[in-house]
């Protein structure tokens, strides 16, 4: 598969995991998940209905467990807000997950900074480019492209190296519009990517590869 139809094949996720919209209301965190120091660790999750997990933690405990089925988008997130409870997003139709991990090991990401993520990207949606800014600040800006991302990359909050993410699409079509919270990060598993951007909204998960 070549990068760009990766790239559009993980932009689609955002249709098939949930609805459009963001949550001023977050739901109580219903689903369980094993307490994990800081860092970033790759492996499998038993629990849930896909098993490829990568998980991304800071030092209070807080932090998000991307599932896949396949090691590429991440078909759902798990938000955890406490260090052993989280939010599930889509929402399981069982109403709770209980995760346990399997054979994890440590990943290595590369540390994002004003420095290094500054610049200008395109990522697909629906097939389409959609251009956006990073600023040497974080602020994310659109582009000129009729899809527009906008928003905020916080290098000063990290979950094991990857960088607390909020992420506004617009006109970007029904299946995709809305608020994220969510990672920036970047490593030898992105690459060519520069940047992956993956967040949640309540009810639907956005993940991108963003090409310089």
């Amino acid at each position: 598969m070549n990068n760009s139809m990766k790239a559009a094949l993980l932009a689609v996720v955002a249709g098939l995991a949930g609805c459009n919209g963001s949550t001023s209301n977050e739901p109580p965190p219903p689903s369980s998940v094993p307490v994990l120091g800081e860092g970033a660790l790759q492996g499998y999750a038993n629990g849930d209905t896909v098993s490829g997990a990568s998980i991304y933690t800071n030092k209070d405990g807080k932090g998000y467990v991307l599932l896949s089925a396949d090691g590429d988008g991440a078909a759902t997130v798990i938000h955890v807000v406490d260090g052993s409870k989280g939010r599930r997003v889509p929402v399981a139709s069982s109403g709770m997950v209980t995760l346990a991990y399997d054979r994890t090991q440590a990943v290595v990401l590369n540390a994002l900074s004003g420095a290094n993520a500054a610049g200008s990207y395109q990522v697909l949606i629906g097939g389409k480019p959609v251009l956006f800014t990073v600023a040497a600040d974080g602020a994310i800006s659109a582009g000129a492209s009729d899809c527009k991302l906008t928003g905020k990359v916080d290098f000063t909050a990290t979950y094991g190296g990857a960088a607390a993410l909020t992420l506004t699409a617009s006109g970007c079509g029904s299946a995709v519009e809305g608020s994220y919270k969510g990672l920036a990060l970047a490593s030898a598993d992105t690459a060519p990517a520069a940047l992956q951007l993956v967040g949640e909204n309540g009810s639907a998960v956005l993940d991108l590869l963003a090409y310089r």
